[in-house]
């Protein structure tokens, strides 16, 4: 999300649907008013998938491309929105937005997403802050591809690093010198603190995660500065 790099392959927005762990799973906020939920993005899911105010995504990896607020300043803002299209719609954001490919590989626009943060991540507003560097910022991302040829899960955690943390060979070490996590590619200001994959993903390591449990735990109260 914020400090998003661009580079060939996923935006590493870094969760999904099913998990073979307990530890993993994920229980979203809900309401019973369906037309409440529809009515606005600070009341509930907007139609790419978002409801900052539950802090939550659900809905496919390529929406959330388009409706992040990361790229608000870009030309594919909000200008497109998938429901199952297929090569039709992937041809069609090629024509219009040929970057778009770095964004995100169209072998996964299939691919289907839930994120859940906290307020220090993302706020209601639909708000990053300037940094999450020293906050309390968590967030969770499960990708779920189901597909004939393909069905895997991917589960990833991420914490914000403190200032005194330290990068050493792609772990993040606290001052006592300790092992707290994996670097994060896309997002410096985070650090993966538990990778959990489920199935035959053919995107590992090129693009996402493998298996990984920081020795510290994955915790987000191990992980609080306030």
């Amino acid at each position: 999300m914020k400090r998003f790099r661009l580079s060939i392959g996923l935006v590493s927005i870094g969760l999904l649907l099913t998990t073979c762990t307990q530890d993993a799973e994920i229980e979203p906020e809900t309401t019973t008013d369906t037309n409440t939920i529809l009515k606005s993005v600070s009341v509930g899911f907007d139609e790419w998938g978002f409801n900052y105010r539950a802090h939550l995504f659900e809905g496919y990896l390529i929406n959330a491309m388009f409706a992040d607020p990361v790229f608000k300043y870009m030309p594919h803002y909000k200008k497109m929105n998938y429901n199952g299209q297929e090569d039709q719609f992937w041809n069609e954001v090629m024509e219009k937005y040929p970057y778009f490919s770095h964004i995100m590989p169209g072998e996964l626009i299939d691919c289907k997403l839930m994120m859940k943060w906290n307020e220090d991540l993302l706020s209601k507003e639909g708000q990053y802050p300037d940094t999450w560097v020293d906050s309390d910022a968590w967030i969770v991302f499960k990708y779920k591809l189901h597909t004939m040829s393909e069905q895997w899960t991917h589960v990833r955690r991420l914490v914000a690093r403190k200032g005194s943390d330290y990068l050493d060979g792609g772990y993040w070490y606290n001052q006592e010198g300790e092992e707290i996590g994996k670097e994060s590619y896309y997002w410096p200001d985070l650090i993966i603190t538990q990778v959990v994959n489920n199935g035959n993903n053919p995107f590992i390591p090129a693009i996402m995660p493998d298996d990984y449990l920081s020795p510290n735990g994955v915790g987000q109260g191990k992980y609080k500065v306030k």
